[in-house]
């Protein structure tokens, strides 16, 4: 899609994945897309390529899956971290995998870590901090998750930041699976509210979240969703 390939995979197939690369020794890369992110990959070259060449990449938004009922792929299922966060949880604290949480503003991860343990009071979580690297410098950060060897490390900084953290960090961070994962624990803390029910079904996320945030969001939604179709069209029209 506009140049990415987009994984056909669902949440179960995403911890599938997650169960066999966590106890490997090969170092994956797990990247989403949305309308936005692929709207950022048009005219930023370097988040671009870690999008092509990142192990796996889902989609996290309903406007990618509509964009592949038009382009002709395959069936495409809206994937985000409210939908995967609990089973993942629930395998995580079964497997005994070691989690690091790299996340958010300060107190943000933290919070986001007790809010989880509450709920799954064995799970490993072996580290928690905020990813502007104000808790924590970011070389003992670095040195931290190289002496707790997770397994998994959530990295949420935002599109593009996060990724090309990850790509540039990757050769000192030890664990298997690095998973870029947005603003997932702002709504795992409690400080960012999660859209409702029914206008999750209606697919009205996006205007929630304008709705959260109007002057931080208008130009993402009202100009890059119809400049997002406007490329798929284009496409679609093989221009």
């Amino acid at each position: 899609m506009l140049g990415v390939p987009v994984h056909c995979v669902e949440s179960t197939g995403i911890l599938g994945r997650i169960a066999n690369w966590s106890v490997q020794h090969q170092k994956r890369m797990i990247l989403y897309v949305n309308a936005h992110c692929l709207n950022i990959a048009c005219v930023d070259k370097m988040y671009y390529e870690l999008l092509t060449c990142a192990d796996l990449v889902y989609p996290d938004g309903i406007s990618v899956v509509w964009a592949s009922r038009l382009l002709g792929g395959c069936q495409l299922h809206k994937v985000t971290g409210a939908d995967w966060i609990n089973l993942f949880c629930d395998f995580a604290e079964v497997a005994g995998l070691r989690v690091y949480i790299l996340a958010g503003k300060p107190g943000i991860a933290a919070r986001a870590q007790d809010n989880l343990l509450q709920k799954w009071p064995r799970l490993k979580i072996v580290g928690a901090y905020d990813g502007y690297f104000k808790a924590k410098p970011e070389a003992d950060i670095l040195r931290d998750s190289s002496l707790t060897d997770p397994q998994v490390l959530f990295v949420g900084m935002g599109t593009p930041d996060q990724e090309k953290w990850i790509a540039s960090h990757r050769a000192e961070i030890p664990a298997p699976v690095c998973w870029a994962v947005g603003a997932l624990f702002d709504y795992v803390a409690g400080v960012e509210a999660r859209v409702p029910s029914w206008m999750n079904a209606l697919a009205l996320e996006w205007f929630w979240r304008f709705l959260m945030d109007p002057r931080g969001k208008w130009r993402r939604y009202f100009i890059g969703n119809p400049l997002f179709v406007f490329r798929v069209l284009r496409q679609k029209l093989g221009h």
